[in-house]
Parts: structure tokens; sequence; C-alpha cells
């Protein structure tokens, strides 16, 4: 009971508003726990459309394999930042923040933010894995980094939570093309903003993958509804400017 009511708390609290005032809409491509496959295709295909990315990363997966897919090496996360795209946080562990003590999470974040360090990462904003967060974990996110990513689906309209920033899942196996254009539509008409999430880039996806095709549709479309393409950090600077 008192998980449930600290995210429903969590939802409706700490709240820091973005306002979305801006006439034209934005969308942005995100992929968390950085497979290989997203380093490479994934990046190759958003440059295609001189855009660019943001990568939600886990130190702890690094060099590993997580759902039979290859993760990312440092090298792959050095280069990523090189050709101008996002690397962010995503807890060492891929911990499920609600059901972390905080001073294990903060040991956590610590752990990646020291990996980050090491390896001469930027790091600014964080998404939380599996979009799990309560009150307690929602807060100590907003002290430590600029803004954090949940999940939720659908478009932000208006206003956003940079503590608890909504996101779109673009899962080839559960996100149908109908879908991917109806949001899109919506943010260019709304002037609002779309945070896409997937993992693996690859012909043969698992649930929770997006195809190159899928990919490229989604950015195809919002290049031809003339939204702004940016990373998650970049987003907020350009509704954030005069």
């Amino acid at each position: 009971m008192y998980k449930k009511l600290s995210r429903f708390a969590a939802r409706h609290v700490a709240k820091r508003y973005l306002n979305l005032g801006k006439s034209r809409g934005v969308v942005s491509f995100s992929f968390d726990d950085v497979p290989a496959s997203a380093c490479h295709l994934g990046a190759e295909i958003l440059e295609r459309y001189q855009a660019t990315g943001t990568f939600y990363v886990c130190g702890g997966l690094t060099d590993g394999v997580e759902q039979s897919h290859a993760c990312h090496t440092v090298q792959d996360l050095q280069n990523l930042v090189v050709r101008g795209h996002e690397i962010a946080c995503h807890t060492f562990s891929h911990t499920n923040c609600a059901n972390t003590g905080l001073a294990a999470l903060e040991a956590d974040w610590q752990r990646n933010q020291e990996f980050f360090s090491q390896h001469r990462l930027p790091k600014v904003g964080f998404a939380f894995p599996f979009g799990a967060y309560d009150l307690p974990s929602k807060i100590a996110a907003s002290r430590r980094f600029s803004y954090s990513r949940i999940t939720g689906g659908g478009t932000q309209i208006g206003i956003a939570d940079l503590n608890a920033l909504r996101a779109q899942a673009l899962y080839a196996q559960s996100t149908d093309a109908d879908t991917i254009f109806e949001l899109i539509q919506q943010t260019a008409s709304k002037g609002g903003w779309l945070i896409f999430y997937s993992h693996e880039v690859t012909t043969n996806p698992g649930p929770w993958g997006t195809t190159p095709e899928q990919l490229e549709s989604a950015l195809r479309i919002a290049k031809q509804l003339s939204c702004e393409i940016l990373p998650v950090q970049h987003a907020i600077a350009f509704f954030q400017s005069p």
C-alpha cells in the first residue's frame, strides 16, 4: 500500500514545470541500456536525418549482453559524444528505483557517475529504469540530475514535468504505425514534445527494440511535419529559450 501511495504522490507533487509554449513541436529519440546496435545503426539512422539522440547508460552493462543483444563499449559511448549525441544516466546496475532504499540508490547513481567521469563522458540527465519511481526517488533524482525521464507514453502538451518527463515506447512488436503517425501529428499541431524510447535497433528485435524501418519512418514523419528533432537536454534548452 505504501508503494502505491508513494507512486501516486510522485505523479502529483515534486514537480518542476517546463513550459512548452513554442510554435514548433519537438520529437526526441532515446535508447535505454544502450545496446551496441543503438550506438551503431540507431545513431547512423538518426544522423541521416541530421539528428542526434539521447542514450541512457548503465555502466554495469558495458561490454555485456542483455536479452541476447550485445551492449555498448566505452569506445561506442565516446564516439557518440564526439558525434553530438547526448549521454545520460540510467543507474549503474539497472536498478528499480521504486524498490530500492535511498542509500543504495544514491550509491548506485554515484557509481554510474564515477564510471562517466573515469571515461570522460558528460553526465546531465537521467531516466528511471523500467519507468519505475516513487516519491523519495523522484525527489532524490531531482537534486542530482538536470531532468529525469520516465515512461507513461503520449505527447506532452503545454507543460512538462522536468522531474518526470513522459516518454513513448518505440517497439516494433507493440507500437503500430498509426500510433506513431498520430502522436507525431499531435506533437506538430499542438507544439508539444514527444520523447520516444527504445533499446536495440535491429531487423529482428526483441519485445523492447525497434527495427531500422520503424525508426526511420518515425524520423521521416517528424521531418515531414516540420518538427524539431533534438536530444532531450537540447529540447529542454529549446523550450527554455526566449
